[in-house]
């Protein structure tokens, strides 16, 4: 008897162990049943919503952060279509990206971001670049309409709204109404003098390579330490330098008060942060 209650003990252990492996798997994983309803209600519902639309399903994928499935939907024929279907463990439709994404114009935008940011890439990674440099990218700024004229976010920004699906946008005219450069150059002379001199040369090449831009952040420093240098501290910065202020005549000072403006505001953030961090440490 004994025997036979240790057998069935161990059965009931081996049995719960496997069962908790197939929790943990599931949660980890997902499970083909699962994804099989999810699959179907993804389906009916390209079918219902957006019955005479070429959506199609690319892939069904399990996402353990959250726990349930999600459809990605695209389109053959519009490449700013594509949106997400979330689904459940039994398949329930718990949100769909279609308005956020597609109708919103976010897709576009990020569409056209992408052209600009490699049209800058191509200029700033060229060999013929003049400088070194360890951060360089380009961005149009976009935001949605309601958060117009929200103090942290850019004046110039365009609205993902205005924007036409599947348009074809001349990226050029863009970057000049709403681009945004960020530059790190490394450079042995870091003066107001230096800086003024590489934001001429960066929008005569821009303007060369046909892609313009709105505003500049310019962070011009010593390059980086190694065994045989020493640190060296100091650096010149500009923050939203805008295009228009680029010319010869008086760009030093423009550069120098943009300077001790950009000095100002990091000393701000940081009266700010300590004043966060020192009240929490006070509690």
């Amino acid at each position: 008897m004994k025997k036979k209650t240790k057998k069935i003990l161990s059965l009931i252990l081996a049995l719960g162990m496997i069962a908790g492996v197939g929790v943990f798997a599931n949660g980890l994983m997902g499970n083909p049943l699962s994804k099989w309803l999810a699959t179907n209600t993804a389906k009916k519902r390209l079918a219902e919503v957006y019955a005479g639309k070429d959506y199609e399903i690319e892939r069904v994928t399990y996402s353990f952060k959250d726990g349930g499935y999600h459809a990605f939907i695209i389109s053959p024929e519009s490449p700013d279509s594509e949106f997400t279907i979330r689904l459940d463990m039994m398949g329930k439709l718990s949100w769909d990206s279609y308005e956020d994404r597609v109708l919103s114009g976010e897709n576009t935008a990020a569409r056209i971001n992408k052209e600009y940011r490699a049209a800058t890439e191509n200029i700033f990674t060229s060999p013929s670049f003049p400088y070194d440099t360890h951060i360089e990218f380009g961005d149009i700024e976009f935001i949605a309409q309601e958060f117009a004229g929200a103090d942290d976010l850019p004046a110039y920004a365009l609205f993902t709204e205005d924007l036409e699906l599947d348009q074809v946008y001349d990226i050029g005219e863009l970057g000049k109404a709403a681009g945004h450069l960020v530059l790190y150059v490394n450079d042995e002379d870091v003066s107001v003098e230096k800086a003024a001199e590489i934001l001429l040369e960066v929008k005569q090449l821009m303007d060369a390579g046909g892609v313009s831009f709105h505003v500049i952040d310019l962070v011009l420093q010593y390059p980086k330490p190694t065994d045989d240098s020493p640190r060296r501290e100091g650096r010149v910065e500009t923050m939203e330098f805008l295009y228009a202020d680029i010319y010869e005549e008086g760009l030093v000072e423009r550069v120098d008060a943009a300077n001790e403006a950009a000095i100002a505001h990091h000393a701000k953030m940081d009266a700010e942060s300590e004043k966060i961090t020192g009240g929490m440490k006070e509690k």
